[in-house]
């Protein structure tokens, strides 16, 4: 028989066997009335859940190409752009910023720090840029950081703001309209409990206008070609029409639940593991607030390298987590809790990894973990 598998990486996340379901179903033609009913309303719940009346693109891409797309169109070449940086995806898209010719700035956080809105402000006013790069949840460090602080902060700098909340959206609160988000960018393989392979992409109506000069080029990541076929429930290529049909039915399943009870339902599990983490005498890397609700990265004992506890629970116990990023990689593992988990998931992780430190010669009382995990997750759901 084989060994159960335990998904626990900040993404790809589980999948609720409804949505698998929903996938194999008979495929659909993408430009027939059956398709373009499913597409109009995932659309619609997409708007809900990223709580916005501003159009919502849907491109078949990962959640880097959703930011992609917002580069070709929000910029030209030369322009200025803030970064704001303190992970490993903060870099990303100054990295990819850069390929496409921009003059990036950056704001330079260490890896763990929160960015500061006081700090966006000064930077953006030093530079003179009108488009600043946020990221949400940074899920190299487990950090979540107050973006509509950070909003406010580039507005009154003059300046757009593009979110990354690929994988924030749907596991913590995210205002679009209310905290005026210019774009937000996102992924269906997080949060959104779907399969990889499709992207989110929310557009305000200063983010179209802006578009309308960017003279970057762009094909496959037009803005307005997109928008003009959604409106019909079309695409302008081929979609991914399973994971189409996954997404609608998680999406769905999702304001079932309701977004303010998966907000509470993330942050219990997130100080569940926090909680499970420290009760086995581990030092934290992420924060240990309520935002931090998406990914927790926690520190190896002195001695024990976190790369081979990684592999070592994938490999004994068939959980899969993910470990540092660059230098990081020794010194500590990160547990991801966003999309289709409960409590039982957290305490299964907390379990192995004792195994793994005591026999690596930690000293750690046996189920303390797990017993301090659950008595948190029922402290932080009866908030």
């Amino acid at each position: 028989m084989a060994g159960k598998r335990y998904l626990m990486a900040p993404g790809p996340t589980p999948v609720p066997p409804e949505v698998l379901a929903a996938g194999a179903q008979p495929v659909l033609h993408h430009r027939g009335p059956d398709f373009r009913a499913v597409m109009l309303r995932t659309l619609g719940r997409l708007q809900e859940v990223c709580r916005t009346e501003n159009d919502v693109l849907l491109f078949t891409a990962s959640g880097s190409a959703a930011f992609e797309s917002a580069v070709v169109n929000l910029m030209s070449p030369g322009e200025r752009v803030l970064a704001v940086m303190a992970g490993e995806f903060g870099e990303r898209w100054a990295a990819l910023a850069r390929a496409y010719g921009a003059d990036v700035h950056e704001l330079r956080y260490a890896w763990g720090e929160t960015p500061r809105a006081d700090d966006v402000r000064a930077r953006l006013e030093e530079t003179g840029a009108k488009v600043a790069f946020v990221v949400h949840s940074e899920t190299s460090t487990g950090v979540v950081s107050d973006v509509q602080a950070l909003a406010q902060a580039a507005r009154e700098a003059g300046a757009l703001v593009v979110v990354d909340a690929v994988s924030s959206l749907g596991a913590v609160r995210l205002e679009t309209d209310a905290w005026g988000l210019d774009v937000v960018v996102a992924g269906s393989q997080k949060a959104l409990m779907t399969p990889p392979g499709l992207s989110v992409v929310t557009v305000s109506d200063s983010a179209w206008g802006r578009s309308q000069s960017a003279a970057l080029p762009r094909f496959y990541f037009d803005w307005d070609r997109m928008r003009a076929s959604l409106e019909t429930g079309s695409t302008p290529f081929t979609p991914a029409v399973t994971i189409v049909a996954a997404l609608d039915v998680a999406l769905g399943l999702l304001l079932e639940e309701g977004l303010d009870a998966a907000f509470a339902r993330h942050a219990a599990l997130g100080r569940a593991c926090r909680e499970g983490a420290k009760a086995m005498g581990l030092g934290l890397f992420s924060p240990d607030e309520e935002r931090s609700a998406i990914v927790t990265a926690i520190l190896t004992p002195e001695g024990i390298d976190a790369r081979e506890v990684v592999l070592a629970l994938r490999d004994r116990f068939g959980i899969t987590v993910a470990g540092g990023h660059g230098e990081l990689g020794p010194k500590l593992f990160r547990i991801g809790h966003i999309g289709y988990y409960d409590v039982f998931d957290i305490t299964t992780v907390l379990a192995a990894v004792e195994v793994l430190l005591v026999e690596g010669g930690a000293d750690i009382e046996r189920g303390v973990a797990i017993a301090r995990a659950l008595e948190a997750y029922h402290e932080t759901a009866r908030v």
